[in-house]
């Protein structure tokens, strides 16, 4: 019976603990930094992007930030098969974005969101938003 109980309390911990990185994957404060964001936009009618943005740590995970849209919260999983994915939620858009590396060990990601949007963030040495 207490391993049961063992059992039980475990996955509810589980459960309620947040998704961190996977082992051998990089924590969130690698994606920190400037970013150009280049893509299309969602919705019916999308617009091409290329403006700055910015990753900032957020916890377990990271937020990515523009002047042109909200925020998208992003985190780590749950595909604990796939290594570099990371999900999100951009007010209630689902968003999925696979991270990779540059030659200079410094973070691309290749982003999709449910509604539409696609857009791949490039490291820079410094991105202003000035908004």
């Amino acid at each position: 019976m207490s391993a049961r109980i063992a059992l039980s309390a475990a996955l509810i911990a589980a459960s309620a603990a947040p998704v961190y990185a996977k082992p051998g994957t990089p924590g969130p404060g690698y994606f920190a930094g400037s970013y150009q964001i280049v893509g299309r936009s969602a919705g019916e009618a999308p617009v091409l992007q290329n403006a700055p943005a910015l990753i900032v740590s957020q916890g377990s995970g990271v937020a990515i930030k523009t002047c042109t849209a909200p925020d998208v919260v992003m985190s780590f999983g749950p595909a604990f098969e796939i290594v570099n994915l990371m999900t999100g939620d951009q007010v209630g858009d689902v968003v999925e974005c696979l991270f990779h590396n540059n030659g200079y060990n410094r973070p691309i990601l290749t982003c999709r969101s449910d509604a539409g949007a696609a857009f791949t963030l490039w490291p820079v040495q410094s991105a202003d938003l000035g908004c």
